[in-house]
């Protein structure tokens, strides 16, 4: 755990998670100390990295989560006297893991980021904001991941501003506005990404076009496996990106 805390008079304490080697996370941490928060900043580099000891004897205010790996157990969030938040880089109707990736398959023309209250379950709690942007014919998975987390860093610090200037009436206001807004099924897992790279013999060229706008990285590519051996897409063009 890296405790970076800023205290000042009437400082309102803040568990802040972000992610390692995170530009957005790291100004995140720079702008919350410079509004006046008592910072106490975790950082995740990995799924299933287990939570420093130390951070269970934290108490405070605020929970935010930005991009982080963990998942916060019940206990944790309650010792948040105010609310805890994440910041999810989807809209309601891609929750869990994956969110980009089925949003490109399915070939939406518009995404979003959420910020939601937490709870125990995996992007369930109530809604507080949603931002929309579009989508085109053209966009890669890269683009739409960068113009992402662009839109939920400007949330992220649209958050901390309010609830450093008006603490949880802001929050109050951000429910009545949003009581509409609802997550649409169940929360996806790193599985059914994995299910959706793994590609089969026969596969048409159209849904193959599909699967590569919708998941080709360098470091992790779709696949397929004949005869026991498997292969992994090497392209040093790939279409939409």
């Amino acid at each position: 755990m890296k405790d970076q805390s800023c205290t000042s008079t009437n400082s309102t304490r803040l568990l802040f998670f972000g992610r390692a080697k995170c530009d957005f996370s790291r100004d995140l941490l720079a702008e919350s100390r410079r509004l006046g928060f008592d910072v106490t900043y975790v950082e995740s580099s990995y799924r299933g990295e287990s939570l420093p000891d130390g951070v269970f004897e934290w108490e405070g205010e605020f929970i935010f989560c930005f991009r982080s790996l963990f998942r916060i157990p019940k206990s944790l969030l309650a010792k948040a006297h105010g609310s805890a938040i994440n910041f999810h880089p989807g809209p309601p109707e891609y929750p869990g893991s994956g969110c980009i990736n089925f949003a490109l398959y399915d070939g939406v023309q518009e995404f979003g980021v959420t910020a939601h209250l937490m709870n125990e379950r995996i992007d369930n709690g109530r809604i507080l904001q949603v931002r929309r942007f579009p989508i085109s014919e053209d966009d890669g998975l890269m683009d739409v991941l960068y113009r992402t987390h662009c839109e939920l860093f400007n949330l992220c610090a649209l958050f901390l501003s309010q609830v450093r200037e008006n603490g949880e009436k802001f929050i109050e206001d951000q429910l009545a506005a949003t009581g509409d807004i609802k997550w649409v099924g169940e929360a996806r897992k790193l599985k059914d990404l994995e299910e959706l790279q793994q590609l089969h013999v026969g596969i048409s060229e159209e849904e193959l076009k599909r699967i590569v706008r919708a998941t080709y990285t360098e470091k992790f590519p779709p696949w397929i496996v004949l005869h026991g051996f498997k292969f992994t897409l090497s392209s040093d063009r790939v279409e939409g990106q």
